[in-house]
């Protein structure tokens, strides 16, 4: 392959201890023993944590300075709750590990929903009286005055009323050259919620030795494998039991990143698998890819609050 027996045993040493200490990790970062009721939010680990799938690529990852920094992804099976945020919904895991160098061009996006809604002169008459309503008693004559008298300002000469009724019969063109005037509805911007967040990151892969082809070909199918949905009947109707979700964190030697963004459990909605490089080439001892690039997209599947922001996310 191009690479001496001398360095390959290196970083098959260096592989070695940086797995150990991804394990040990990875126990830390899941002794949760107990299992948490319905609709708390939490994610539980049942009995101990033992045998973990750990995958790291590649070997020298957060041991070295090159590789210093790297970004962890688990597995998580999604066990009921009601509700779309963060404390909403309750998760058993981790099952496995996989971590892999931090890309370049990661970041996260707030993305509120803002829509724009229109009202005609009724709906807005009604909003009027509402609101006063709500301000008092004596406030829904005044409200009730003041949309006549706007009406009656708006009136005019009667063109008003001719361009009004006539945007309903004859259409808004045909209405506008009859009376000269055009009519246009209250319009009014509306909160409709927080969107789920979306992440994307691209990884070229390139194996040193065998040892390396064989963790990035274990590592495509970990992802593979978990965005799909198991079949559990096909008959008379398909029954999918849901993928995997994933949960995503930052790393550095000295452990979580604290200053960048948190992420909550996510879905991986896409998964691109390109081999071989630009070029395509294989190792010539077993035909394994020169270069693997992995395109991974994910969506969050739990809304952010303040609350959550303040925490981090």
């Amino acid at each position: 392959m191009g690479v001496s027996e001398s360095r390959v045993a290196d970083r098959n040493i260096a592989g070695g201890q940086a797995l150990q200490r991804q394990q040990d990790n990875a126990v830390a970062n899941s002794a949760s023993v107990t299992e948490t009721a319905k609709g708390s939010g939490k994610t539980t680990q049942t009995g101990k944590v033992v045998n973990l799938n750990v995958k790291v690529f590649p070997p020298d990852l957060g041991m070295t300075g090159k590789n210093a920094n790297y970004m962890m992804f688990e597995s998580f099976t999604m066990r009921g709750g009601v509700g779309s945020s963060t404390s909403d919904i309750n998760f058993e895991g981790p099952h496995a590990f996989i971590c892999l160098p931090i890309p370049s061009g990661i970041g996260a996006t707030y993305e509120q929903g803002w829509d724009q809604q229109e009202t005609n002169l009724a709906q807005s008459a009604a909003q009027m009286g509402v609101e006063a309503a709500m301000s008092g008693g004596g406030a829904v004559s005044s409200a009730v005055g003041e949309v006549g008298a706007q009406m009656k300002s708006a009136a005019g000469s009667g063109k008003a009323i001719i361009g009004t009724v006539g945007k309903m019969i004859m259409g808004e063109g045909a209405a506008q050259r009859a009376s000269g005037r055009a009519t246009f509805s209250n319009t009014y911007v509306t909160y409709t919620g927080p969107a789920f967040r979306d992440f994307s990151y691209n990884f070229s892969l390139k194996p040193l030795a065998q040892s390396d082809s064989d963790t990035i070909r274990s590592i495509v199918q970990f992802f593979k494998v978990n965005s799909a949905p198991r079949q559990l009947a096909g008959n008379l109707m398909r029954i999918y039991e849901l993928p995997k979700l994933f949960g995503i964190s930052y790393h550095g030697r000295n452990g979580p990143m604290k200053h960048m963004n948190n992420i909550a459990k996510c879905a991986l909605t896409n998964v691109s698998v390109v081999y071989g490089g630009d070029r395509f080439s294989v190792f010539s001892d077993d035909s394994a890819p020169v270069q693997v690039d992995l395109t991974l997209q994910f969506k969050e599947v739990q809304l952010l609050a303040q609350s959550d922001m303040k925490k981090g996310y």
